[in-house]
């Protein structure tokens, strides 16, 4: 069984990535659903773990959970928070950087005496 890209991003993070999340990031980096880890270059496997930094950067912050049971057979599964968006960002920004694509930070607040 070969190692596929969306095993190797889920691997990456220890977040629950729905699976549309994972199609978008690859066909923005035209890459193919299933496509083998070896067979892809070293940018690609780079830009589409960055781009997947970016997503959790930008992804809800609200939690959730559930718990599903039935005839003594349970199943709780748990979603968890990103709390720390700044250090994803920083993460996709070097790996944007180490192929040579641009970055800009968005969302930085400056804060001044107004009187």
């Amino acid at each position: 069984m070969a190692y596929t890209i969306e095993q190797y991003l889920k691997g990456k993070v220890d977040y629950d990535i729905p699976e549309s999340a994972l199609m978008a990031i690859l066909a923005d980096r035209g890459i193919a659903a299933g496509a083998e880890y070896a067979s892809l270059t070293e940018m690609q496997k780079d830009l589409s773990l960055a781009d997947l930094y970016t997503w959790l950067a930008s992804s809800s912050v609200s939690s959730t959970g559930e718990y599903e049971s039935d005839a003594g057979w349970q199943r709780q599964r748990s979603v968890k928070n990103v709390f720390d968006r700044g250090y994803f960002k920083a993460l996709a920004k070097a790996l944007y950087e180490k192929w040579g694509l641009a970055t800009q930070d968005v969302g930085t607040i400056i804060m001044k005496p107004i009187y």
